[in-house]
């Protein structure tokens, strides 16, 4: 036989250029029962941990819902803020403070002041009505006695 240069090859060389070429190691059409069970397990163990995985995630979706948003993180920020101060306030000496009174102090006080000059002017007329009775009753009284 010739090869392509034209050569003559012997025929152990013609069996070994003829040979398929060697890929990977042939495994066996069905593992061992052994090996069988240990994959069986490993699977089991697998989908537990799926399974778990997935009920985490559920939980977590679940709780995503009920996490505050950005602007009411800022606003409990603020009121905490607020509670330092006023602690902070609190645990110091009382200082003298003087404030004008606000609107609804003044109102107020405006109110009880008219009921007060109402009142006065009420219990002025009743004192002039006994006054004048009492004037009538002694020049009365007066005009009885010689």
């Amino acid at each position: 036989m010739n090869s392509e240069s034209g050569q003559r090859l012997s025929v152990e060389e013609l069996k070994r250029l003829n040979l398929p070429p060697q890929s990977a190691p042939m495994f066996p059409a069905h593992p061992p029962q052994q090996e069988w069970s240990e994959q069986l397990a490993r699977l089991e163990r697998l989908e537990a941990s799926a399974g778990a995985q997935e009920a985490m995630l559920r939980a977590l979706s679940r709780q995503v819902g009920q996490l505050p948003t950005q602007e009411q993180l800022e606003a409990l920020s603020r009121e905490v803020g607020q509670l330092r101060a006023a602690v902070r306030q609190a645990g110091k000496k009382k200082e003298l403070s003087i404030s004008p009174p606000g609107l609804d102090t003044a109102l107020s006080v405006l109110a009880w002041l008219i009921l007060l000059l109402l009142g006065t002017l009420v219990g002025m007329v009743v004192l002039r009505t006994i006054w004048s009775g009492l004037a009538a009753f002694w020049n009365a009284v007066k005009v009885l006695i010689p």
